[in-house]
């Protein structure tokens, strides 16, 4: 949890940053991912139930280590949720080309998917070689 708290300070760190660095590249995305335009209301009942889903899932975690993924999507998740209902909005303040602008909290949500796929994957090919 104490991890989860700070990636959330970070990611609000960095967004005050950015506001006042004044930085052309930021933006202030009030619709749902990626700029689609969703009304601001079914978001964050959304995301409150998703939010608590994963709660619920993560306290099943007996592995210290597998805890991880749960710790990025958790911070990510509330990280965006938190600006939605505070802000109005979630602030994207990272350029890359080639790349939507995004945000931390976006890194930490898809680094938590990518560690859910290896963990499936690995328990996949685990299963595999224990039934051969």
């Amino acid at each position: 949890m104490l991890f989860t708290v700070f990636f959330l300070w970070l990611h609000f760190w960095l967004r005050l940053w950015a506001i006042e660095m004044e930085s052309t590249d930021s933006v202030c995305n009030a619709g749902g991912p990626f700029g689609v335009p969703v009304p601001q209301s079914p978001l964050v009942v959304v995301g409150l139930f998703i939010v608590m889903f994963l709660l619920r899932e993560w306290q099943k975690e007996t592995s210290l280590l597998g805890a991880w993924p749960w710790i990025f999507i958790m911070a990510g998740g509330a990280g965006n949720l938190l600006e939605r209902v505070f802000f109005g909005c979630i602030m994207d303040y990272i350029a890359l080309p080639l790349f939507p602008v995004f945000n931390l909290a976006d890194i930490l949500l898809t680094l938590g998917a990518a560690g859910f796929l290896l963990r499936w994957r690995k328990n996949v090919n685990g299963k595999k070689k224990n039934s051969i």
